[in-house]
């Protein structure tokens, strides 16, 4: 739908030409060269075209030259020509006018989503004297960068994927990734089994294989590589960061792949290091664009059924400091190094342990908080400003995929990213219609594929993050906002100048808010129970 002001400005426009008897280039026909009273030959008829041109394009206006063969009209027809050039550039004039008054004005498109109504476009009208409420976006005032948004490619989503037909996959995929779509540029991927893989593996389960000889990333090149892969056909330079759930089996206190501890030992520290350098050489081997390794999900949790493992938080900060970040060094692999992903609500569980210690501190890109960890965002920021933040994982709740939990969805991003998050992740993308991983553990996702049916379902937190990543681009600025009705409010600029508002209304009632707009504050009414995103130009 285009702007109510554009259409304005357009009608102003062909009324003042109009008024001048312009016509459309294309439509241009020099009249005849005949003589009489207001007739026009040819040569005026060019000079008129000429002087159209030149308004439009702000030059001086030219008067034609009086004709030697035409003298008994010279007086006559200099009269009409400084009428009609004295008409253009009274349009001329009035377009400039017209010009001032718009062009700080930008061209604006409000994206709404309610359940019954997803990703639909609403047309804001002129505030009312009544609204002085007015929500005021200051891009003088900015923040941190924001590097992207995404989800997390796990083997059943592949699995569920590969049951479409080959145009229902593609178009599932290009919904997710390509720039048309929700614009995912960043994502994340297990190093090895996690709960929602086809079942426990690792890349090396040969017990004492401290050397890392029978390492193989063959497993990945049946699921994960090809998955990524055709996510990369709709965003070829997409960015993978990858964590482990747990280690091979072999290197945890009970020799399993639950319910087990990190062993701090060296020698299996130093093999695990080395694990990872060639894990990373491996996969950008395979054209895979991995920019960072997260060392450890939820490093504090060993309790449930799926693989996992802990940590203590002086054996990470040893694992960084002395075998991890040397490694890479040593292997002449650069990636970023992050620490996380991170649960615990409290700063001194393993935040403090490690980016206290300034030797390890120094190879930490940043902190990955999820879950209760997101308690910590701000205060990690404020502690330790230099390190970028992420939200490695939305809540899984359990497969309702309720338009409800989309609006929460909605209102963390907004929460994180105005706690200063770079980056956003959702958990499942896509899972089948059971939403059911190998260990019966049921969660939301993004797109629900059924097997049966070959129906493709875009779930209500599909709309959460796309509000997002398909109209906050990386490399935007988080800029400062003020006033209007709505608690949870954010707002960014693009690198190319767009601003983007993103505002929830989780009431049942529709609210009326003002949007400052040039010199003119616009009204949205907003629906109940709804998504937004505004993009101003």
């Amino acid at each position: 739908m285009k702007s109510p002001l554009i259409l304005s400005v357009k009608t102003k426009i062909s009324f003042l030409f109009s008024m001048n008897r312009l016509v459309p280039e294309a439509s241009w026909t020099a009249p005849a060269e005949r003589s009489g009273d207001g007739a026009f030959g040819r040569a005026e008829a060019v000079q008129l075209r000429e002087s159209r041109r030149a308004c439009e394009s702000g030059v001086a206006l030219r008067l034609p030259p009086q004709s030697k063969t035409r003298t008994r009209f010279a007086k006559f027809k200099m009269q009409t020509w400084a009428g009609r050039s004295l008409s253009l550039f009274i349009t001329c004039l009035s377009l400039t006018q017209l010009y001032a008054e718009t062009s700080s004005s930008p061209n604006i498109r409000w994206i709404c989503s309610t359940e019954k109504a997803r990703w639909q476009d609403l047309a804001p009208t002129n505030a009312l004297a009544a609204d002085t409420n007015v929500i005021q976006l200051d891009a003088s005032t900015t923040f941190q960068t924001i590097d992207g948004f995404g989800g997390c490619f796990n083997e059943l989503g592949w699995e569920a994927l590969e049951a479409l037909p080959a145009e229902k996959r593609e178009a599932a995929l290009k919904a997710l990734f390509s720039p048309e779509g929700a614009n995912f540029t960043l994502c994340r991927a297990p190093l090895g089994a996690n709960d929602f893989s086809l079942d426990w593996y690792s890349l090396d389960e040969t017990p004492g294989d401290y050397q890392m000889k029978h390492f193989s990333i063959e497993r990945n090149r049946e699921v994960l590589i090809p998955y990524i892969k055709a996510a990369m056909k709709y965003q070829p330079k997409l960015g993978i960061w990858v964590s482990p759930w747990c280690p091979p089996s072999w290197m945890t206190t009970n020799g399993r792949y639950r319910n087990g501890q990190m062993k701090g030992d060296a020698r299996t520290l130093d093999a695990y290091a080395l694990y990872f350098s060639k894990f990373i050489q491996a996969w950008r081997a395979e054209g895979i664009n991995l920019y960072a390794i997260f060392p450890q999900n939820e490093m504090a949790l060993n309790d449930n059924v799926y693989p996992q493992c802990r940590w203590s938080s002086a054996d990470m900060n040893v694992f960084l400091r002395d075998h991890l970040l040397p490694r890479l060094k040593r292997d002449k692999v650069k990636v970023e190094v992050w620490l996380g992903t991170i649960t615990n609500d409290k700063l001194g569980d393993y935040i403090d342990p490690v980016l206290g210690d300034p030797k390890t501190a120094a190879g930490i890109t940043g902190v990955g908080l999820q879950y209760g960890g997101q308690a910590t965002m701000l205060a990690t920021h404020e502690k330790y400003p230099g390190k970028k933040l992420a939200q490695t994982e939305t809540e899984c709740y359990g497969g309702g995929n309720a338009w409800d939990q989309g609006l929460i969805t909605f209102g963390r991003i907004i929460q994180n990213t105005t706690n200063f998050a770079n980056s956003y992740f959702f958990w499942n993308m896509v899972l089948d219609e059971s939403g059911l991983s190998r260990w019966n553990w049921r969660q939301n996702s993004l797109l629900t594929i059924n097997r049966k049916t070959e129906k493709v379902i875009y779930n209500p937190e599909f709309y959460a993050m796309k509000h997002f990543s398909a109209t906050v681009l990386p490399g935007a600025r988080r800029i400062a906002v003020s006033g209007g009705p709505f608690k949870e409010v954010v707002a960014f600029q693009n690198p190319e100048g767009s601003q983007v508002l993103a505002f929830v209304n989780n009431t049942d009632q529709p609210v009326s808010a003002a949007l400052a707009v040039g010199a003119t504050p616009l009204r949205l009414d907003v629906p109940a129970q709804s998504m937004n995103t505004v993009i101003l130009r």
